[in-house]
């Protein structure tokens, strides 16, 4: 990573910190997009050339998290739809150590525009799934089953989300429902 791309990183982290301890103190209705720019001592006009509104900073790691996965599919298949599905959470949690705590999903959960926009990208994360495991494995998925695949997938992991598991538990807990998604798959037949 070259200083520019670094100095990019830095500025989105400060502008996500921000947010999120502003949003703490002050509440999300109350934090201005001048306020979390000042708080990463950026100016508003920086803040959206990051983001294009307050409530994108909110989502922040969910955009980091789909463009780590479209990478990573573009990286090959697993041999099995089980390990795939492995692999998917893995990337889920590794590209982004930021998973909404219960501060960030109280925020996204009270406000009908927000759950809007996490029920877009949970839709985006499902479909782009669906969609590489039929490229992936069209002699074992049709498409049917590859979005059946997919919305089990997205729903496990939103699941233990929503469950609290504590981030040091989360990646157990998560490969935990893949275990029963992976019982619902070999009584398809597709290890």
């Amino acid at each position: 990573m070259g200083l520019r791309e670094e100095k990019k990183r830095q500025t989105r982290a400060a502008l996500i910190a921000a947010a999120a301890t502003l949003f703490a103190e002050r509440g999300y209705e109350a934090t201005t997009v001048a306020d979390i720019a000042a708080g990463a001592n950026v100016s508003t006009r920086t803040f959206f050339s990051y983001f294009p509104a307050k409530e994108d900073v909110l989502f922040a790691g969910t955009d980091e998290r789909l463009a780590a996965m479209a990478a990573a599919f573009a990286d090959g298949s697993p041999s099995t739809p089980l390990e795939a599905m492995h692999r998917i959470a893995e990337q889920v949690l590794s590209a982004s150590p930021d998973l909404p705590g219960a501060d960030r999903l109280a925020i996204m959960l009270a406000r009908p525009e927000l759950q809007a926009q996490a029920l877009q990208r949970l839709l985006a994360a499902q479909r782009l799934i669906g969609e590489w495991l039929l490229r992936a494995y069209p002699d074992r998925l049709d498409a049917p089953l590859s979005r059946a695949v997919a919305g089990a997938l997205v729903g496990a992991l939103v699941g233990t989300v929503l469950g609290g598991a504590a981030p040091a538990e989360l990646s157990a807990q998560i490969h935990r429902a893949l275990r029963l998604l992976e019982d619902g798959l070999r009584t398809l037949g597709q290890p």
